[in-house]
């Protein structure tokens, strides 16, 4: 398996620099890794919002003139991106402030060449992990491998099951929903009526009568289901507080 990182820093010089440690820790790992050098935080959150470029791995510097490493992040983890983040900076300072988007590691510059190979080995077996959780789905032309966390929700559509995207996609399918419910496993899909089932990664708000997905779209819950709905979502938000 190949792994694409995108490292982004203002300094030439530190992207050279920790390109250098990540060809020679994954040398010494080994594993095969591609890397793509970024010193606008901005072009970086295009090309992963927008499906540009597949990358599993961000190595990512706080410290940025036109937008912070932070406010990167900020902008990616709000869009429901959930790429392995690794912050790198010079500034201890920063690493509280940094928690709340959820990064993997965070490095410090003056200690790459020791944190590094254990950051990019950790993200690795988190890949692997990853790897594991996805389903094989057939559409009318063809199978579709879908991670489960790019999975925003299904619900039944014209004696099909449509299967709705972080990306926007959907994809049909002839499946039932118990049928694909049983194939995920995951405790992480609310069933809010008998025909929808939600990603609660994506889920924003939530009343006695509907649910907000962080895209703005809104999804009715039914009476019977309010409160198993409403317990699975504190559940789920409490055990990442």
């Amino acid at each position: 398996m190949r792994i694409n990182i995108a490292i982004c820093d203002d300094e030439q010089n530190s992207l050279e620099m920790i390109q250098k440690e990540l060809y020679r820790a994954s040398e010494q790992l080994n594993i095969t890794i591609e890397t793509y050098l970024y010193m606008d935080g901005n072009k970086v959150f295009d090309l992963i919002y927008n499906n540009k470029e597949n990358f599993d791995i961000l190595f990512l510097d706080i410290d940025m003139p036109d937008i912070s490493g932070l406010e990167v992040a900020k902008k990616l983890r709000e869009k429901g991106s959930d790429i392995i983040l690794i912050f790198i900076s010079a500034h201890e300072q920063y690493v509280f402030d940094s928690i709340e988007y959820n990064p993997f590691r965070y490095i410090r510059k003056n200690r790459v060449t020791k944190e590094l190979p254990l950051a990019l080995k950790a993200a690795c077996s988190r890949l692997a992990e990853m790897e594991d959780n996805h389903i094989v789905v057939k559409t009318e032309d063809k199978e579709v491998k879908i991670k489960h966390s790019d999975i925003m929700y299904f619900e039944t559509e014209a004696r099909k099951v449509g299967i709705h995207l972080s990306n926007g996609e959907v994809l049909a399918v002839r499946k039932t929903i118990k049928e694909l419910c049983e194939e995920l496993d995951n405790e992480d899909f609310i069933r809010i009526h008998s025909g929808c089932v939600a990603n609660a990664k994506y889920i924003d708000k939530f009343s006695s009568y509907d649910i907000t997905l962080d895209n703005g779209e809104q999804l009715i819950v039914s009476r019977t289901r309010i409160k198993n709905v409403k317990t699975a979502l504190m559940n789920y938000w409490g055990s990442r507080v």
